[in-house]
């Protein structure tokens, strides 16, 4: 059955209601669920985990370890419910298609309450310092490849509606209301970056595609040298296949992961990698993450600061301009 819009979500887009939730993320009410929704596993000890209380109702969802074998995902909010519920029905999907063995190993989804069930999956996140093989940039690029399908555009595109991309902030809001936490320099550096975002993302740049929609390093996961398995398709989404590639050029503390990944995408693909899209979007990630952080006074994950963020961005804009020219900002 297609899920369709009922409420808006954070980015504006429709989002499925669900009137099924459990009350509070706490152990008591996750057992009680789970003797509805698996309740094999009812009696296994629980460790919720991802548990934040930002006081937004669209982030009250969470995770947390069944036992040594499964992990759950579930909501505490109807607008969190209704996330869940549309990830269970994507998932459900891919695992009918060629993107099944790059998927969580689903156990079972439920709606009342909102909840999906899967195994557990061993595996270390692609993070910053690491060094990745050759083989977990191939093995990465054909998974991109797979999802980036337009058959599975198709089977995903049957039972929820798909957005477009929505990252962490638009322009406007990063030209208007990051300068009061830069310096005039940096500030200055910022808007000739958003002036060129705008120039970049009026250009229709490449397919669209289903997009996985957020993969940063801790949504994938490699054991030994290669790829175990993609995490979080929550914000699957429509659009660019560039838009998948956002993430790369920063993810292990050099460019090398995102130029092996993107020259192996194109030869299984076809389609042509172009830097400018990819940094557009990579820089308004970057900027958008700032941003939010910034004024929530929530930490840079790596314990840096704004400024350390623009210079290291400086550094990779040049580096990827080596490895393709392009005009760059």
């Amino acid at each position: 059955m297609r899920i369709t819009g009922q409420s808006y979500g954070s980015g504006g887009y429709a989002r499925p209601v669900v009137n099924a939730w459990i009350p509070a993320p706490t152990e008591e009410h996750l057992r009680a669920a789970l003797h509805r929704v698996a309740p094999e596993l009812a009696t296994a000890p629980i460790e919720p985990n991802d548990i934040l209380d930002t006081g937004n109702p669209w982030w009250a969802r969470g995770t947390a370890w069944v036992g040594d074998t499964h992990i759950v995902k579930f909501a505490w909010s109807r607008p969190a419910a209704g996330e869940v519920l549309r990830e269970a029905r994507v998932l459900e999907a891919l695992r009918a298609t060629s993107a099944a063995p790059i998927c969580p190993p689903l156990e079972t989804t439920s709606e009342r309450p909102a909840m999906i069930v899967s195994r557990r999956v061993v595996g270390d996140p692609v993070g910053f310092g690491s060094s990745p093989s050759r083989q977990l940039a191939e093995q990465l690029a054909a998974a991109l490849a797979v999802i980036h399908d337009p058959a599975t555009l198709a089977a995903v595109g049957s039972v929820v509606d798909l957005p477009a991309p929505v990252p962490q902030a638009d322009i406007d809001s990063i030209r208007t209301r990051l300068d009061r936490f830069l310096s005039s320099a940096d500030a200055a550096v910022v808007r000739r970056w958003c002036d060129w975002i705008d120039e970049v993302q009026r250009t229709v740049w490449g397919d669209h595609v289903l997009l996985h929609g957020d993969l940063h390093g801790y949504n994938i996961l490699q054991r030994g040298g290669d790829l175990v398995c993609l995490l979080d398709f929550g914000d699957v989404c429509e659009g660019d296949h560039q838009y998948d590639f956002r993430y790369l050029p920063a993810m292990v503390g050099s460019i090398d992961l995102f130029t092996a990944v993107a020259e192996a995408y194109e030869r299984s693909t076809g389609r042509h990698v172009a830097p400018a899209p990819v940094l557009a979007w990579h820089l308004r990630t970057m900027l958008g993450d700032a941003l939010w952080r910034s004024e929530a006074n929530v930490p840079l994950p790596d314990g840096g600061t704004v400024h350390g963020w623009i210079c290291s961005a400086q550094e990779r804009i040049g580096r990827i301009a080596a490895w393709r020219p392009f005009d760059r900002p």
